[in-house]
């Protein structure tokens, strides 16, 4: 930039009141002006007879130096910016405008926000990684048809990490439940298959990964949760990469995204806090309205619960212990015999003992309940001293 009678100019602008200087001169010609500076030759002239009149300001914007009409006011820019600084600094750009509309009453255009977050490089970078040539896979066509299941660990108050664990419809986006737990265990994600089967109906097949308690690989014939998917009917497909369930994991991206900086401006920081925010604000008001689709066909795929059915002795664990000669099975590190009164022998029977989701338990023969107790071991005398 270059000072000339009290103007700021730019290169540009000096090498263009050069130019048009040596032809009003008649160094150049207006033909070798106009491929000088990559214009007309009827823009030189109009160039020219504005230098004539304006000397340097005729190069320069007739409005350098004016505020604009729609300039907004210095204020509200600052203040603007303190909240971002001070509440939503961990917001991205889309989420912060529509928060600051929402619960500050600011509104403002995209681009204008974006300028002031970079000059104050308050602005959140999408993640980017080199990725693989993959072929885009349809959307099933029905509601029901296909869930990707999975588990997200994270520290979502920001301190501890849970796991929100959610089913996604390959349909339609939708989240039918999700909840955040402590761990992702068998019996926690069968907590979340349970409550979709309870408030949508039974899906037709769950799209999981490899994971041990899904059951992949050597686990395959007794997992617990294909177990209990089968009992309803449900069919169990197994991904063999993060990418195969694309849509949840986008899914994960966009709500760690979304439901961190909406927690920890709430201040919530307790698990029965997050869950009632999660199921009865996140979901329905945002996820639903914003981030779902229309299925190509209106018929839904989820089937209803026959009746009879008890969902809890069906999404629970099941394991067998042979039955002892002395009427004991071992169980957990620990011995237990058989308390209920029986008119024959019951060695080398299986006994089925089922973990709840709230982990108790109960032993079974044949399909219906027998009670057992802990084996009480003799105490020898010198054990007692």
């Amino acid at each position: 930039m270059d000072r000339a009678e009290g103007i700021l100019m730019s290169k540009r602008e000096q090498f263009r009141y050069s130019a048009v200087s040596k032809f009003l001169q008649g160094e150049v010609s207006r033909d070798e002006t106009a491929k000088l500076l990559q214009v007309t030759e009827r823009t030189v002239s109009r160039i020219a007879r504005r230098i004539e009149k304006r000397s340097f300001q005729g190069v320069t914007h007739g409005n350098r130096g004016s505020t604009p009409e729609n300039k907004l006011p210095e204020l509200l820019r600052s203040s603007t910016m303190k909240l971002v600084e001070d509440l939503y600094f961990d917001f991205n750009m889309t989420h912060c405008l529509e928060v600051l509309k929402r619960e500050q009453g600011i509104s403002i255009t995209y681009s204008v926000f974006r300028r002031w977050c970079h000059a104050q490089h308050m602005v959140k970078r999408k993640k980017r990684r080199r990725a693989k040539a993959r072929i885009k896979r349809v959307r099933m066509p029905r509601a029901g048809m296909l869930l990707q299941f999975d588990g997200s660990h994270h520290r979502w108050n920001g301190k501890e990490e849970w796991c929100l664990i959610a089913a996604i419809d390959d349909a339609t986006s939708d989240i039918p439940y999700a909840e955040f737990f402590h761990s992702e265990d068998t019996l926690n994600c069968m907590t979340v298959m349970q409550r979709i089967v309870e408030t949508k109906g039974i899906p037709y097949a769950v799209y999981v990964d490899r994971a041990g308690w899904f059951g992949g690989q050597k686990r395959q014939m007794f997992c617990q949760f294909k177990r209990a998917c089968e009992d309803l009917g449900i069919e169990v497909i197994f991904a063999n990469s993060a990418q195969a369930k694309g849509r949840i994991e986008r899914a994960w991206d966009t709500i760690q995204d979304r439901l961190i900086p909406e927690m920890r401006i709430r201040n919530i920081t307790r698990m029965p806090g997050a869950n009632e925010y999660l199921q009865n604000e996140f979901l329905p008001n945002y996820w639903k309205r914003e981030n779902t689709v229309i299925a190509h066909s209106l018929e839904i795929q989820y089937r209803p619960l026959p009746p009879g059915i008890d969902l809890n002795e069906i999404f629970c664990k099941k394991e067998h212990r042979t039955v002892n000669s002395d009427h004991t099975i071992s169980w957990g590190n620990s011995k237990y015999v058989i308390n209920s009164p029986l008119k024959y022998s019951i060695q080398k029977q299986q006994i089925e003992l089922r973990t709840y989701q709230d982990l108790t338990w109960k032993s079974f023969f044949a399909g219906k309940p027998i009670s057992i107790k802990p084996f009480e071991k003799p105490v020898r005398p010198q054990e007692a001293a």
